[in-house]
């Protein structure tokens, strides 16, 4: 009847980071040392085994079924724990007792150091290609938390939908053991969420077989008509290839350079005859960003046509965001001969603004007209961008959607369009002072030989050895608490259960956000 009556004990935990802004979002990136510490204080006597201080790093993706089976209860969810680091603690910098008294303030320090790569056992499934393996082996950004996509001022979008989320957080567990059983519970258990934005380097270009692809297109052919219904005057051909990044700055750092780069459009008109070309009226650009979730683990590169044709499992989220509006009435069309024409098999030779494009299907080996229009490419500052990635469950693409109007020399109001789909990356750097640590020190060659060389001794252990190890190892699986044994982070796990979203025929939007507080 004790147990029921007697009043539980609250503990006060805190995790503060230093320096930390105050108001800004704990932002981080590859090689940042996490530093900080916990205090705890208790509002009355409260017996505990250990404290655990713990770097996690969680993704979560959730589809929802279609037709007769859309509804909340029905969605399947998966969640994957890729990171787990945990913070040593020396025993004696607990109280003896380890009990936390009132009107007691007990602080702990910890330092995280944000890690290039992650354990080979975060990524544990099998993939088709070698180089997903090695992508899934990289810390994802943070993402779908519109608390963590902040520049310290606003809350800005950074595009991602319900569907998908990736989160890191300092975690703090303080456990004791059950009066019962013995066995090790957990008293409260706090985090505080921070935003991770991992270094990453530019990937070769991807490869579009035949320039058409469901995600892109990096050459189009039209033909080029009088009017709606006229006689054929050409074939217009528009071409680029994939442009160099975008490079985010670290995350903190405040800058007052655009996020930019450029790419060249190539055109070029093959005429029936002895036509002029079109006149090249405005063209546009705006970036796609594909945000792909799946509910199991990806095994191969994401792409529409996987993730919405051959698996129920899998989704695409897809928004677009307007970049520029350029008025290209001034571009020049420059006329070749018949005998500068080169062919060519591929979009390699679009690198250079005085390169040929290819010839069209329908080019007849007569005079042709070629022009490049350059293209920049801005980001706006009013949405929350993240590299490029490929995780387990959750991946984030980028497209650029070009499309060039042109109109006819005989029409005269008619005017048609044609566009493409070109690839594009977004990275983000090392920070200008990120080093390995080189704290330890270097041993000169005399002592590596010295040590080489000293007498081993290869005699049985003593037993008083034998006594202080058998200690530390049950000393080791007492303080274990909740983590398992190897150290590994846990694997992935998929549930169907109920979730609190609205349902509607377009892809919902991440409004909400959960604030982490005492269990």
């Amino acid at each position: 009847m004790d147990s029921f009556t007697r009043k539980v004990s609250r503990l006060k935990i805190g995790i503060d980071l230093k320096q930390q802004a105050p108001g800004f979002v704990p932002s981080y990136t590859t090689l940042d040392r996490i530093e900080g510490e916990v205090t705890i204080q208790a509002d009355r006597d409260t017996t505990f085994d250990h404290i655990a201080i713990t770097f996690d790093g969680t993704s979560t993706a959730r589809v929802q079924r279609q037709g007769s089976m859309a509804h909340p209860s029905n969605d399947i969810s998966a969640t994957h724990q890729f990171l787990r680091l945990r913070q040593p603690i020396d025993h004696n910098s607990y109280p003896e007792p380890r009990q936390f008294k009132p009107l007691c303030l007990y602080k702990f320090p910890f330092t995280f150091v944000v890690p290039e790569q992650l354990l080979p056992q975060s990524c544990s499934h099998s993939t088709d290609n070698p180089h997903l393996q090695a992508a899934h082996m990289q810390p994802p950004p943070s993402l779908g938390d519109p608390m963590m996509a902040s520049d310290g001022k606003t809350l800005l979008d950074d595009l991602a939908p319900q569907m998908s989320e990736i989160l890191y957080r300092i975690r703090v567990s303080v456990y004791r053991p059950n009066t019962t059983d013995g066995k090790l519970v957990p008293v409260t258990a706090v985090a505080k969420k921070i935003r991770v934005v991992p270094a990453s380097l530019e990937q070769p270009p991807l490869e579009v077989t035949c320039n058409c692809t469901d995600d892109y297109r990096t050459r189009k052919e039209k033909d080029v008509r009088k009017g709606l219904l006229g006689k054929k005057t050409g074939r217009l051909v528009m071409a680029a290839a994939q442009p160099k990044p975008l490079q985010l700055p670290p995350p903190g750092e405040e800058t007052d350079n655009t996020i930019n780069s450029h790419l060249t459009v190539h055109v070029r008109f093959d005429p029936e005859n002895d036509e002029q070309p079109p006149r090249l009226k405005s063209l546009w650009s705006k970036l796609r960003v594909l945000t792909y979730f799946s509910a199991e683990p990806f095994t191969t590169f994401p792409s529409k046509s996987m993730a919405l044709m051959w698996s129920s499992m899998q989704g695409v989220y897809t928004e677009t965001v307007d970049l520029s509006s350029l008025c290209v009435l001034s571009a020049q069309w420059e006329k070749h001969a018949a005998s500068e024409n080169v062919r060519r098999g591929s979009l390699e030779s679009t690198a250079s603004v005085n390169t040929i494009t290819g010839p069209s299907a329908s080019y007849s080996g007569k005079d042709f007209y070629t022009a490049s229009i350059i293209v920049p490419i801005s980001l706006p500052k009013t949405k929350a961008f993240v590299p490029t990635f490929h995780s387990c469950l959750n991946s984030r693409v980028y497209a650029l959607d070009l499309s060039l109007s042109y109109q006819s020399p005989s029409a005269k109001v008619l005017v048609s369009s044609v566009s493409l789909k070109i690839p594009i990356q977004i990275t983000s750097p090392y920070r200008e002072t990120a080093s390995l640590d080189t704290s330890d020190p270097v041993l000169s060659q005399m002592q590596v030989e010295e040590e080489f060389y000293r007498p081993r001794s290869i005699a049985p252990p003593s037993d008083e050895y034998l006594e202080q190890d058998s200690l530390l190892r049950a000393s080791s699986r007492v303080s274990a608490g909740d983590f398992p044994e190897d150290g590994s982070p846990p694997d992935y796990s998929m549930t169907v259960q109920p979730q609190n979203t609205r349902t509607s025929s377009s892809c919902p939007r991440r409004r909400d956000y959960m604030m982490l507080a005492a269990c």
